[in-house]
Formats: structure tokens, C-alpha cells, sequence
């Protein structure tokens, strides 16, 4: 059985084929009435991770940082706080108001119950005071999404790495700078899709290679420039010439190489070690469709940037993973959950419904804040007999009931929670970063906007130099300024040792402009329909037919390549 529908958000149809409806009779849900990028949209509004500010602790009333800003309604508590018995979150319980939406009810528990100042796992954290959405870090600086990681700086979606700058999804990696998609290498600079590699510069989707230079689709390779192959000695002649150093020589390298680049093919889909996929940068995975950068996943559809597996029976699970399964219309939930639906940021924990926050918790619907909890409604305790019979018929009276937002929405049971009731606007979510709006726009579509009072930088006090070699230990004390953003930023001991010792150039960028600059190396989360150009078959691939670039098919990829 095949259905078209027409989604109740952006008007456009999407189709819900057998496969689905299979799913969604599994977990006891209805079909949803969005489409898959207008779910993914409001997912991504529920996480709010890389823009802060200082505003005042509502327990101890000191200044903190927080992803949350000083004129939100929520209530925020500094991360020690928050994570202790100081406080009961339970104690903001409330009884079910029978006669109203659920959902707004919802809304308003939200409010109420306080939020952390930082969404890490506070007791893992050493020395890292200024990254978010992380566990397990040791002397880390404006690091984001990351586990398990020491003596890196500006880090965005990555896992066990050290020592490591202006990185993005990447695992395993140990002095990195400026990749993208890699796995399991040493030094490499400027590369993407690079796994289990060394000494690496400006190189695409190699495989055990080691000292290569602007190469692409290499295997076990040593000692190749632009795919070429050279002899030691002549390598190390030709790469001392390359003064990656000056940022006018870097710049001049990568536009060569960028050029290179695109006339090497590439593969309709960045996967690998995968079985029945479709979407990008899928790894490790079976019969898993429309996902993007998915990690040791099976039986898996419309889910994103799950770096860690096992991942199996799940449909719109969005950021984490490690040890999930049958996750739907979730984000940023991990470590050990099952039976999760429409919930944010939980984890160890299983059979939670319209839940942010709940830890080590099982058997909650509509809860927040509360860790190690069980039979909980609106924050408070039931008999498991009485919460079972409760919740059976509250997923009636969402039916009969639901909430309508803003713009006239209907929300019933089997929705993710509206963006509307999200304690991040949308220009502070993740939504911005991979659907990009104005506030108008923004506005339009239902989102909030944060209107953050302007601002007047000051002029850089130094002038950068050009080259590393003239950087002077004092340039930690100067304030920069932004060539794309116009914002000021500093830089750091960690990272001017750094360039030093592997000959980079200082940036000329903020953290937050770099960071979104690698995410633009990215292939999109679209899925389009294109030919092989070497056969000229239609294959399904993540690069539309206007983009310049050389897209085999599997098959022929595998032919060229390998």
C-alpha cells in the first residue's frame, strides 16, 4: 500500500509507502501529516547548542553562560545545580487539565520547570567550561556536540578525538584541522571524507593512504600529489615548497585544489560498508533510506547525524544515537534509549512520550527535567497502573483535543512537539544552520525570533600577520575581527601552538563563521534524481543535475576507483 498526502505545513505532497505504515503500526502512532523536511525542520528547532550568552543563575542568582538568553521565559540553572538534589523537579507536578490541549499544557511545564545552563554531561567535563552539548571532555574550548574528546578547540559533531582544531564530524582523529567526514586518521589538514589515513592535506574520500597532497579517490596510496605518484624524496622536495603557513600561499593551494577536484568523479551517494542505503554519509548500516550521516544503523528511515550505533527500527530520529531503537520524531536522544517518540535531549532511558530532559528515566509522557523517574504525567508520580490507563487516554484526548499553534496548525497525538513552545528561537536552533530563514520568513513559517540587541565591534587591534612564522606569543592578548561577520574574537594559547607547530596561518575568521563554512562542504540532506556520468543510468544521488560536479553511479564508481 501507497499513499500521497499533502503536508499540513508546507502544502507540497509526500508519499507514505507500505514500509511505513508497517512502521508506524509497530509503535502505535498514526501517520504523520508533515512531510519529511517540514519534520526535520521542526526537529532541529528543538536544539539549540552553539549560540550563547551570560545571563543570571535563577538558584543562585551569579552569572552564567547558557544557550539560553536573559529575555526567554525559561528559567535556567547553572549545570552543577541543575544535575543535583537541590531541587525536585517534581515539585512543579500539576494535574492534567482534561478540558484543554495537552500540548500547551506542555508548554507551560516548560516554562516552569528550569533549564540547564548547558546541555553537557557536567560531571565528565574538565576545563571545558565553554562547550555544549558534550561529555567526557578534558581542556576543550568553544567545542560542540562532541564526547571524548582533550586539547581541542572549535570542534562541531565529533568523538574521540585529541588534539584537534576546526573540525566537523569527525571520529577517532587525533591533530586534525579544517576536516570534514573523517575517521580514524592523523594529521590531516583540509581533507574530506578521509578515513584511517596520515599526513594529509587537501585530499577527498582516500582510504589508507598516508603523505598525500590534493588527492581524491585514493586507496592505500603514499606519496601522491593531485592523484600523481612521486617518489619520497621527491614528495618531500615538492611539499617543503608548498609555505602552508602564509595564508596567501594556503589560499592559492586550496583553489588549485578545489579546481583538481572537481574533475575527479564522485560517488552518487559518500557511503560506505553499507547494505540497501540511500542518503548521504551513511556507514556501517543495512536497509536504511532518506538518512544522512547515519552510523551503524539498520531498518532506519528519514534520520540524521547519528554518529554512534547500534541504531535499528527507527523513522525521524534526529542527533546522537549510540544504542537506540525504535526512536521516532525525536531529537538529540542517545546512550541506551528505546521506545522514545516525540521527545528531546534523554538519555538511558525508554518508553518516553513528549519528554525534554528526562534521564535514567522510564514511563513518562509529558515530562521535563526529572532524572531517574518512572509513571510521571506533567512531573508527577502515578501508580504504574494508574499511569498506564491515564496515558491511554490521553493520546484520545490529544486526538479530540489538539493544540492549534500560531498560525492554525493542528497538532494531534502523533506529532513532534510544536517549534513554537521550543525554549530556542529559531535563529538559535539547528534548524539555521541547515534551513536557513530571515526573520520574516521565519515568522511566517510559525518560528520565534530572537532579536539580539544591536551590537557595535570594535576594530581589530592588531593587523594579522601574513605569515605564522611573524605571530608573536602576545597576539593572545589582541581582539580580531571577523572578515566575513564583522564580529570580534580572540584567539587562545592551545590553538597559536598549534599553528605553529604544523605551519598554518592564522585565521582570519571567527569560530562560528569557520564552522559554517565546513558545513557548506557538506553534500545537502536533499535526495535528487540524476545520470550517471559515465553510463548514463538514473541514479539517485545527493547532487542535482545544475551542480558541476562528476557523479558516478555505484557500479561505475567502483570501476574507476578501485
Amino acid at each position: 500500500m501507497e499513499e500521497t498526502r499533502v503536508c499540513q505545513n508546507c502544502k507540497n505532497s509526500f508519499t507514505i509507502d507500505a514500509s511505513d505504515f508497517g512502521f508506524y503500526e509497530k509503535i502505535k502512532v498514526p501517520p504523520p501529516t508533515w512531510c519529511p523536511e517540514c519534520r526535520l525542520k521542526r526537529r532541529l528547532s528543538w536544539q539549540g547548542y552553539q549560540i550563547l550568552y551570560k545571563r543570571k543563575c535563577d538558584f543562585t542568582g551569579e552569572e552564567v553562560i547558557t544557550t539560553h538568553h536573559k529575555d526567554s521565559p525559561y528559567k535556567v540553572y547553572r549545570q552543577d545545580i541543575w544535575w543535583s538534589d537541590k531541587w525536585d523537579p517534581k515539585e512543579h507536578g500539576r494535574e492534567i487539565d482534561w478540558s484543554r490541549s495537552f500540548l500547551e499544557q506542555f508548554g507551560e511545564l516548560m516554562r516552569d520547570v528550569p533549564l540547564p545552563a548547558l546541555y553537557t554531561e557536567h560531571a565528565s567535563m574538565v576545563r571545558s567550561d565553554y562547550c555544549n552539548a558534550a561529555a567526557e571532555c578534558k581542556d576543550c574550548y568553544l567545542c560542540f556536540r562532541i564526547d571524548y574528546a582533550e586539547n581541542c578547540a572549535y570542534l562541531n559533531e565529533v568523538a574521540d578525538i585529541k588534539d584537534s582544531i576546526d573540525c566537523s564530524w569527525t571520529r577517532h582523529d587525533q591533530m586534525g584541522y579544517g576536516n570534514v567526514i573523517t575517521h580514524s586518521s592523523y594529521q590531516t589538514f583540509f581533507c574530506e571524507d578521509v578515513v584511517g589515513s596520515m599526513n594529509m592535506w587537501f585530499c577527498r574520500s582516500c582510504v589508507g593512504c598516508s603523505d598525500c597532497v590534493g588527492c581524491a579517490n585514493l586507496t592505500k596510496k603514499k606519496y601522491h600529489i593531485f592523484n600523481e605518484p612521486y617518489s619520497k624524496e621527491e614528495f618531500q622536495k615538492i611539499f617543503k615548497k608548498y609555505d602552508f603557513g602564509s595564508v596567501e600561499s594556503l589560499e592559492k593551494f586550496r583553489k588549485s585544489t578545489m579546481e583538481f577536484l572537481l574533475t575527479q568523479p564522485r560517488k552518487q551517494f559518500n557511503d560506505r560498508n553499507s547494505v540497501n542505503t540511500t542518503g548521504e554519509y551513511v556507514y556501517n548500516s543495512k536497509n536504511v533510506h532518506d538518512s544522512y550521516m547515519v552510523r551503524k544503523a539498520k531498518d532506519c528511515r528519514y534520520c540524521q547525524f547519528l554518529k554512534a550505533g547500534p541504531i535499528a527500527d527507527c523513522y525521524d530520529y534526529t542527533e546522537f544515537g549510540e544504542r537506540g531503537e525504535l526512536i521516532y520524531e525525536s531529537c538529540w536522544v542517545g546512550l541506551q534509549v528505546s521506545n522514545i517518540k516525540f521527545s528531546v535531549w534523554n538519555y538511558n532511558a525508554s518508553n518516553l512520550e513528549f519528554c525534554f530532559g528526562c534521564h535514567s528515566s522510564n514511563n513518562m509522557f509529558g515530562c521535563v527535567g526529572i532524572k531517574k523517574g518512572e509513571y510521571c504525567i506533567l512531573n508527577k508520580r502515578y501508580s504504574k497502573e494508574e499511569y498506564l490507563k491515564i496515558t491511554e487516554k490521553l493520546r484520545k484526548q490529544m486526538m479530540e483535543i489538539p493544540y492549534i499553534d500560531k498560525i492554525g496548525r493542528i497538532h494531534k497525538y502523533g506529532e513532534m512537539m510544536p517549534s513554537e513552545i521550543s525554549p530556542w528561537a529559531y535563529n538559535e536552533s539547528t534548524s539555521m544552520e541547515w534551513f536557513p530563514l530571515g526573520k520574516g520568513k521565519a515568522i511566517k513559517e510559525g518560528f520565534a525570533w530572537r532579536d539580539v540587541e544591536p551590537k557595535d565591534y570594535q576594530d581589530a587591534t592588531i593587523r594579522i600577520p601574513k605569515h605564522i612564522r611573524d605571530v608573536k606569543d602576545d597576539i593572545v592578548n589582541e581582539i580580531l575581527k571577523c572578515e566575513k561577520c564583522g564580529k570580534n574574537y580572540r584567539l587562545i594559547k592551545m590553538e597559536i601552538d598549534f599553528y605553529r607547530r604544523f605551519n598554518l596561518p592564522i585565521p582570519h575568521n571567527c569560530p562560528l563563521c569557520r564552522d559554517r563554512a565546513r558545513t557548506k562542504l557538506l553534500n545537502p540532506i536533499e535526495i535528487h534524481d540524476r545520470k550517471c556520468a559515465k553510463c548514463g543510468k538514473d541514479i539517485k544521488t545527493s547532487w542535482s543535475a545544475d551542480k558541476p560536479e562528476i557523479v558516478y553511479c555505484e557500479k561505475c564508481y567502483q570501476a574507476e576507483v578501485y
